[in-house]
């Protein structure tokens, strides 16, 4: 009796795996010359004033600057195409703007780009003895940029660099930034003593925050208080130990003792 092993042996294929030729010498140069063509073309293709950049969208740039920061972002983007979009350089035509803090690019094939402006916005003004400056959380100078209306920060002089270093300066201006939206608006003087970081609101009040540890949670010590009806016409909220904040009225408010 046959054993199954020449059985299966002897048996028909049904099927037969197809054998793979080698590629001939003429294929692979064939082949090689229509990757080259290719390759080739989407050169010339994308940089090719038949994908070239006509239409420039600019957004978010407002404020004084505007027009000049949509101008040489206009200009820059117009010498590239919208499949060849140079970064570098379209963040050196916007980093000549201290407005600007960083942009965005989209572009639709085969003329649109749309740039979109991230901007820099003031929270405080500096100020000395020759004028005011605005500048940003992040300490970068708006030159240019309306200072009216914003906190005070008092300095011996106006920075002549792009950025605040000062040390002090710095402090209070991250204090200022850390502010909610809501109290930004009523802070009018920030100054900085021996006793810590000072805050002046609007109605008179102090804000008192000790050194420059822990900024954000004293800002929510301070708006807990505040919102409490028991610290109305308080002339001073102590917030340098945020778990413990305490209020009271200022030497020169309170009630003097009358003589008998």
């Amino acid at each position: 009796m046959p054993s199954w092993t020449n059985a299966l042996a002897r048996a028909p294929r049904l099927f037969a795996m197809p054998r793979l030729r080698r590629p001939s010498l003429a294929m692979a140069v064939s082949l090689l010359v229509a990757i080259a063509f290719l390759l080739g073309g989407w050169v010339w293709l994308r940089d090719s004033s038949l994908v070239a950049v006509e239409n420039v969208t600019v957004r978010g740039a407002s404020g004084l600057g505007a027009p000049a920061v949509r101008s040489s972002l206009t200009g820059a983007a117009r010498q590239m195409t919208t499949l060849n979009v140079d970064r570098d350089t379209l963040n050196a035509a916007a980093a000549r703007f201290p407005l600007v803090r960083s942009i965005s690019v989209e572009t639709k094939f085969p003329h649109g780009m749309t740039i979109t402006v991230n901007e820099r916005r003031p929270v405080a003004s500096l100020v000395g003895r020759h004028g005011a400056l605005a500048v940003a959380a992040d300490g970068v100078i708006l030159t240019g940029s309306p200072s009216s209306g914003l906190p005070v920060i008092a300095v011996t002089s106006l920075m002549r660099g792009k950025r605040v270093v000062d040390p002090t300066t710095r402090s209070e201006l991250k204090l200022v930034a850390l502010a909610s939206r809501r109290l930004r608006g009523e802070l009018t003087e920030v100054t900085a003593a021996n006793g810590g970081l000072v805050v002046k609101m609007r109605g008179g009040t102090q804000l008192r925050f000790g050194d420059s540890s822990r900024l954000a949670a004293k800002w929510i010590a301070a708006d807990r208080v505040l919102r409490d009806p028991q610290a109305a016409g308080a002339g001073y909220i102590d917030v340098s130990i945020p778990e413990r904040p305490a209020s009271g009225m200022l030497e020169a408010n309170k009630p003097q003792p009358t003589g008998e």
